[in-house]
C-alpha cells in the first residue's frame, strides 16, 4: 500500500477528507432539500375550521418550525466543517487543539472536539 499524502493539519490523508468531504455534502445537500420542504408548511391556519383541526395544525406548524430550527443549527455545523476543511484545519479539536481521531470523524463528520473532551462554551456539541 502506497504513503498516504498529509494535507491538513491533523493528519488526514487525501482519501480520508475526499470520504469525509462526501458525507458532509450528502448531508448537506439533505438537509437543504429537507429545510426547503419543511419551509413550505403551511405558516396560517384555515378560516373557518373546527377548533380540534386548528389545534392539530397549530401542532404541525410548531413541529415543521421546530424540525426547520434543528436542521438550520445542523446545517451550520455542517457548513463550518466544510469551511474549516479549506483552511487545512479540519479535523483540529476546538477545545484541545489536538488532532481528533478519524474514527469519530468517520462517526460524526462534523464534530468540533474529541468525545473525551468537553466544550463549555457553547453547551452540548459532538
Amino acid at each position: 500500500m502506497g504513503a498516504k499524502h498529509v494535507r491538513n493539519a491533523a493528519g488526514l490523508s487525501d482519501e480520508q477528507l475526499e470520504i469525509l468531504r462526501d458525507r458532509l455534502e450528502r448531508i448537506r445537500a439533505e438537509l437543504r432539500a429537507r429545510i426547503a420542504k419543511e419551509s413550505a408548511v403551511p405558516r396560517e391556519a384555515e378560516k373557518f375550521v373546527e377548533p380540534l383541526e386548528a389545534a392539530e395544525q397549530t401542532r404541525e406548524q410548531d413541529d415543521a418550525i421546530s424540525l426547520v430550527e434543528r436542521d438550520r443549527e445542523h446545517l451550520r455545523e455542517i457548513e463550518h466543517a466544510i469551511h474549516k476543511m479549506s483552511t487545512g484545519l479540519y479535523g483540529i479539536s476546538e477545545v484541545s487543539g489536538d488532532p481528533i481521531p478519524y474514527a469519530r470523524l468517520h462517526a460524526i463528520p462534523w464534530a468540533r472536539h474529541d468525545s473525551d473532551e468537553v466544550d463549555d462554551s457553547a453547551g452540548p456539541s459532538p
